[in-house]
Formats: C-alpha cells, sequence, structure tokens
C-alpha cells in the first residue's frame, strides 16, 4: 500500500513524518500548490495535479487528507475513483453548501489573504497557530512546536496567500451531494474536542456507504499533529475489505 497524503493550510508535506514512520509503507507527501516551492492554482488544477501523482503511483492507493489536504482529497477521489483504493480524511468537509455562505467565505479569505501578504508569512504562522482552533497543539513539547512554526513560516507569503484564496472553503465547489459515489472504503477521522469538524464527519459518515469514524478522545482540529501515534493506530487497526 502506497499513502498519498495531502497536509493543511500554512503546512507541508513533512507534516505526515511521524504518523508515516508509525504507519510505515511508502508514503508520498507532496507540498500542496502555493506551499513550499509549488506554484499557486486553481481548484480544478489542483485536484488534476493529486490524480496525476495518483496516476503515477502503483496500485493499491491510498489517499490521505488533512483539513485543506482532506477537502481536495474528496475532490480527488470523487473525480479520479479509480486511482484511490482506500480514502481517509481527517478534520474536513465537503465545503459549503449555501452559495451565499461560499461567497461570504471568499470576501473574508480575500481579506486575510491580504493580511497575510501585509505582515508576512513569520507573523501570520505565529497568529494562525494562537487560534482556538490549534489549541491541542499546546501539548507538545517546546522544541517540536518551534519546529511546525518554522515549517509554516517557511512558506511563501504569496504563494499561501494565493492558495487561500484559490484553495479556499469559498472556492471550493459543494461536494456533500456526492458522497455517496465514494465506492471505495473510507475513514472519517476528527477530533472530539472538534465540535465543528466532528460534526462534519458525522453528517459525512451518514453519506457515505463504506465508512469507518475514528472519533479521536482529547484531540481536538490538529489531530494529526496533536496525536501522531493515535492516528497511526487508526490507521493501522482499520478494517479494509
Amino acid at each position: 500500500m502506497t499513502f498519498l497524503a495531502l497536509h493543511g493550510f500554512t503546512q507541508r508535506g513533512s507534516m505526515w513524518a511521524e504518523v508515516a514512520a508509525a504507519v510505515g509503507g511508502e508514503w508520498v507527501t507532496p507540498d500542496l500548490p502555493g506551499h513550499g516551492d509549488e506554484p499557486a492554482c486553481g481548484w480544478r488544477e489542483a485536484v488534476a495535479g493529486i490524480g496525476s501523482r495518483l496516476a503515477a503511483i502503483a496500485a493499491p492507493r491510498c489517499l490521505v487528507g488533512y483539513s485543506m489536504g482532506g477537502r481536495l482529497a474528496v475532490a480527488a477521489a470523487l473525480d479520479h475513483p479509480g486511482l484511490v483504493d482506500r480514502l481517509v480524511i481527517v478534520s474536513a468537509g465537503p465545503g459549503l453548501a449555501a452559495a451565499e455562505e461560499r461567497r461570504r467565505r471568499r470576501a473574508r479569505d480575500r481579506e486575510l489573504a491580504a493580511h497575510l501578504e501585509k505582515v508576512g508569512m513569520a507573523a501570520f504562522a505565529r497568529e494562525w497557530l494562537e487560534r482556538p482552533l490549534f489549541a491541542g497543539l499546546q501539548r507538545r513539547p517546546a522544541e517540536w512546536r518551534e519546529a511546525d512554526l518554522a515549517t509554516r513560516a517557511g512558506n511563501r507569503a504569496e504563494g499561501v496567500a494565493e492558495a487561500l484564496r484559490r484553495l479556499g472553503q469559498g472556492a471550493q465547489p459543494w461536494l456533500g451531494h456526492r458522497l455517496g459515489e465514494l465506492a471505495m472504503p473510507v475513514l472519517l477521522m476528527a477530533g472530539k474536542n472538534d465540535p465543528k469538524y466532528l460534526d462534519m464527519a458525522r453528517d459525512m459518515a451518514a453519506r457515505i456507504p463504506r465508512v469507518v469514524l475514528a472519533e479521536m478522545p482529547g484531540a481536538g482540529h490538529s489531530v494529526v499533529g496533536e496525536r501522531p501515534a493515535e492516528v497511526a493506530a487508526a490507521l493501522a487497526a482499520w478494517p479494509a475489505e
């Protein structure tokens, strides 16, 4: 089994290192558009790029995505079902259902992207990690948190800002009505201390035919960073058919 794992906003593919080491097997962990040295692109181009990466991997393939990467993974599995043998979605949903909600989110994302470009990547990364959504990361050792911050701060401000504009939830099409098309085994993970995304995961689980929902005790939104050993254990214990 080869895992193609997609990271979250402001992160890099290296966010999966602890989980990959614990799970074993082959892991491909690219930087997503706008992150690292990857140029930013639109939603369709990003999903097509994931399809190309999947096509370059010999089967069986497990597509894994966290947060922003999870939203892209859902879209890629829907667009390229023959290239995804297993799908794992962590702390992510299928987008925003209402057109007006997407419009408002696009406006907010444009404002946040402009702020990012004004203050720079290092300052923005600190501000981002101070959000309550990421409070659970404070339990990690200071050395780990410093390395995480440095990785995020090492991105290019213009690239991450453009990723926010073009890959944010406001730019993403609503995919909730298509979840029943996911015929492969699907594992959903969400932290029990992340009620918004836990509710999303429960709603998604009700729409997907072959699904397992792992509700992670004591974890918030950043479940991969907060509890990598538990994430790896859930992956290893998942009874794939």
